[in-house]
């Protein structure tokens, strides 16, 4: 298994979280290695913060901790990018 096709497993797994330590700490860890696969992709900031991955990590916190999605769209084109990484 790849390393993003890994990551994005996991960030479907988070959508079905309702412990925000957990969902929290499983983000640090996925940051750290989407950083080193960036890092080695020649990519930078812009591209960690607006990967689906990410997305749906942020998301899933936002939800956890404030009950709402800011922006549903954004949302659901990085659920089916997690989806399609996924397979």
């Amino acid at each position: 298994m790849d390393t993003l096709q890994k990551l994005a497993k996991g960030a479907l797994q988070a959508q079905n979280a309702c412990n925000l330590s957990g969902v929290v700490h499983s983000m640090s860890q996925t940051m750290t290695e989407l950083w080193a696969h960036a890092h080695e992709q020649g990519e930078g900031t812009d591209w960690v913060n607006t990967h689906p991955i990410s997305i749906l990590y942020a998301t899933q916190i936002a939800w956890l901790s404030a009950g709402a999605m800011a922006n549903c769209d954004v949302y659901y084109k990085a659920h089916n990018a997690c989806k399609e990484m996924a397979k």
